[in-house]
Parts: C-alpha cells; sequence; structure tokens
C-alpha cells in the first residue's frame, strides 16, 4: 500500500469456496482519521460488470430476456446512427463483441468494429442493455436496482449490495484519492449504472463470488471463452488476458485456468480473480486512482 500510494483498502480470500480472509487496512478519510474496517464501502467500478452480466444470465434462465434476440426489437438506442445497432444482441454486449468503444465522446455512438467481429471493450454497451431491461419491465433506470435486488441480491443473501447509493452506503462510503487529493465525479448516483455503478465491500463481493462459482453450472456463459483477444489488443497486453466470456475475462497463470475482472473509477481501483475448479480466488477494492500495480502483487502471492 506505501510503495502504490493506496490511503484504504479492503481484501478478502476465498479458499475451498468459502471466504477464510477477509480485513480492511489504511483509512477511508484520511483527514478525518477514519479507518477501513469490513462494513466500508467502495466504488466497485467496472467490477459491476460481473454482478450486471449474472443478473442478466438469471433473467435469461428464467425466460425473460433473449440473450441471441437483438436489443433495438426490446427499445431502440436513441444515441445510434449506423444501423449496425440492429445486430447487437445480449450475448454480445456481455462478451465485448458490440463493436462500440468504451465511452464515446460524442452524443452519437460510432462503431468501431462489425458486431461480433472481435473484442472491444464496452461501458456504453452496458449502459444499453440496462436501459432495455428497464424498459422490458416498466422500469427506470431509478428504479432498476430494485428489481436487481428481488432477482440477484436477495436470492445471493448479498445485503447493502447496490448500484445506485443508498444512505446507508453513503455514510460508509470511502472517499477516492487522486494521490493525496481527494476526487469525486459528478455522475447521478440515483440511476443504476451497470458499467460501473455498484457499491461494494470484499466481504459482500466475495460472498457473490463464492455464490457465483458454487452456481457455476447456472451460469455457465461465464466460464465458456466466447472471443479470443488478439495479440496485438492493448487489454491483453496489460492484463494477459487471453478471452472474454460473458461477463469475465480469462486469464492462465501457471498451466491453470482462472477468471478476472477489474474496476477504475475516479479515485477507486478493485480486481478480483477466481479459480472455479478449486473454489479460490481474491477481491480487493481501494480508494486509490489507477492502482493497478496491486493485482501483480496480490496474484505474485496467492498464486506463488
Amino acid at each position: 500500500m506505501d510503495s502504490l500510494g493506496v490511503h484504504g483498502m479492503s481484501i478478502a480470500v476465498i479458499n475451498n469456496g468459502k471466504i477464510v480472509y477477509c480485513k480492511g487496512y489504511g483509512f477511508s478519510n484520511v483527514a478525518q482519521s477514519e479507518r477501513v474496517d469490513n462494513r466500508t464501502f467502495f466504488e466497485a467500478a467496472s467490477l459491476s460488470k460481473p454482478v450486471f452480466a449474472s443478473f442478466v444470465l438469471t433473467l435469461a434462465n428464467e425466460n425473460k430476456i433473449d440473450l441471441n434476440k437483438p436489443l433495438y426489437e426490446y427499445l431502440p438506442p436513441t444515441n445510434m446512427i449506423d444501423e449496425r445497432y440492429k445486430k447487437i444482441n445480449a450475448a454480445m454486449v456481455l462478451s465485448h463483441t458490440t463493436g462500440l468503444p468504451n465511452w464515446s465522446e460524442s452524443d452519437t455512438i460510432n462503431f468501431l468494429y462489425n458486431p461480433g467481429e472481435k473484442f472491444s471493450y464496452s461501458g456504453e454497451a452496458y449502459t444499453y442493455l440496462a436501459k432495455v431491461i428497464a424498459k422490458q419491465n416498466n422500469l427506470t433506470l431509478e428504479t432498476l436496482d430494485n428489481y436487481f435486488q428481488s432477482e440477484l441480491a436477495k436470492k445471493f443473501g448479498l445485503k447493502d449490495f447496490h448500484f445506485i447509493l443508498t444512505p446507508t452506503i453513503k455514510n460508509k462510503l470511502a472517499t477516492g484519492y487522486q494521490d493525496s487529493s481527494v476526487v469525486y465525479d459528478d455522475r447521478d448516483r440515483n440511476r443504476f449504472d451497470s458499467a460501473g455503478g455498484l457499491y461494494a465491500n470484499a466481504s459482500t463481493y466475495a460472498k457473490f463470488l463464492t455464490q457465483l462459482m458454487k452456481r457455476e453450472d447456472l451460469f455457465n456463459d461465464m466460464f465458456v471463452p466466447r472471443i479470443d483477444l488478439e495479440s496485438n489488443d492493448i487489454v491483453k497486453e496489460i492484463f494477459g488476458i487471453e478471452a472474454w466470456t460473458s461477463g469475465l475475462a480469462v486469464i492462465k497463470i501457471k498451466n491453470s485456468v482462472n477468471f478476472w475482472h477489474g474496476g477504475n473509477n475516479l479515485g477507486f481501483t478493485s480486481s478480483f480473480m477466481i479459480n472455479p475448479e478449486k473454489k479460490f480466488g481474491y477481491v480487493f477494492f481501494t480508494n486509490a486512482d489507477q492502482c493497478n500495480g496491486m493485482k501483480k502483487i496480490l496474484e505474485d502471492i496467492l498464486w506463488q
């Protein structure tokens, strides 16, 4: 933590399908000397995406959404002119093969590739899919979290596990830091943000991961590669990713097949890795901006 400039951190380790270690380190708020404990919440950033993917697959298992049906038939997008959007389906969104960029810098989203052609990590696509699910259930992004609670969070036994900022979370939310400066973005935290809006701590997220591995047969699509990453893909170069499933990245370490996801929001960095065969893994959250070096440190220890 010292060498990477991390003020606060929450970490859990899973072994044989059980949480065997969970602890908070450092400060959730430096100025107020508030320390991180197991109840401290962090912005999960893109660790939101695997949770949302499991939510979507739950709905698919209940025949409430067809993963292969073009999304425009549920809800036409309002920010895409290129008619290639008619080829996008939920399966492509979860595996990042829509051809859309991560985030668009204009009101109109332009395609990078043809849908289904190659891997292209996209928060825009996840946002679109959330709108589709809300529309299908006569909900809005302001009310979709209630549906998530009933369809997945409560079934997994996950308390205070939300895609919106609740009073309980706000009271125990860590402050985000960029070096030693407090940082905070201005997004609407009352709207369901499938790409990066989950709030969590290591204890609750680790429980989600144990449930995911326990129910691997129900979430099989999350553990089967859908698209191989090209050798020159920047995501592959940085994180060593071989392929992507419906929600997770595939990483091989010493001949073991593992599933990973990381996340970066302004002032927060998070990561997890699981090995379903051994029911083993970790998850951590920090209130440090772009602290991706912590991933390698943990994996060098746990996968030695």
